[in-house]
């Protein structure tokens, strides 16, 4: 038979708490799954009851619901969340997901390094350093002169640290290298340096305005090699007369 009594606490989360029958007694256990009626339990609201055991032989609440009548609703035994959502179609605020931080975007891994149809772009650079070469030798042999060697290598190696310490700007955000910097050092002699770092870091090879200036110092320095080593110099000096 039903009891009246009154519910002494509840905990919504975890959906159970316990009755305190009218007439004087033990509490009582109860669980959501027990309730009946259109709304969820609260504490001190007063309940009708029907007492039982557990395995244990411990008071426990069979059936309870609330004072008036009410039509069951199979939703309110439900977690508060769930039964929130199937009353309103959609999460309530203080139960909802919280949203994932935002993860920063990463810039795509470099391939520095890598250095795509390598014997190809051998070929073409010993075929652009042959004629600056072979013009080195010649002077070297003929006139002992050594300079031009040397600048090729040494303008070459500070070319190349131009362009890893540019690349390496570009991936942090930090202060870029002029690029009226890196083409003087290019005309001074470091264009071979500057075409190998342009392969190894993958850098500066898709503006085309860039790669416009880059190759006509190339073909300026291969154009006074020819003059020097089969015109011996003459458009050299036509130019330098006109």
């Amino acid at each position: 038979m039903e009891q009246r009594g009154e519910l002494i606490s509840w905990n919504d989360d975890k959906g159970f708490g316990f009755i305190q029958p009218e007439r004087a007694g033990e509490r009582v256990f109860v669980h959501i799954s027990a309730m009946r009626g259109d709304a969820r339990p609260v504490v001190g609201m007063p309940v009708f009851f029907v007492a039982g055991q557990d395995e244990r032989g411990r008071p426990r609440a069979e059936h309870m619901r609330g004072e008036g009548l009410s039509l069951d609703r199979p939703a309110i035994r439900r977690k508060p969340a769930a039964a929130a959502t199937s009353r309103t179609g959609r999460k309530p605020a203080s139960v909802a997901t919280p949203r994932k931080a935002k993860t920063p975007k990463r810039r795509p891994a470099s391939h520095a390094g890598t250095v795509r149809q390598l014997p190809l772009k051998l070929l073409i650079l010993a075929l652009l350093c042959a004629l600056p070469l072979l013009g080195a030798i010649s002077m070297l042999s003929k006139q002992a002169i050594v300079w031009p060697l040397a600048v090729y290598l040494l303008v070459s190696i500070a070319s190349f640290v131009q362009y890893a310490i540019d690349k390496r700007s570009a991936e942090i955000g930090r202060w870029r290298t002029p690029e009226n910097t890196l083409h003087i050092t290019e005309l001074l002699g470091g264009w071979p340096g500057a075409l190998i770092a342009q392969q190894v870091f993958r850098h500066k090879t898709r503006k085309a305005s860039f790669q416009t200036v880059f190759w006509l110092i190339v073909l300026v320095h291969q154009v006074f090699w020819f003059d020097h080593l089969v015109l011996d110099g003459e458009l050299l000096r036509a130019v330098l007369a006109g």
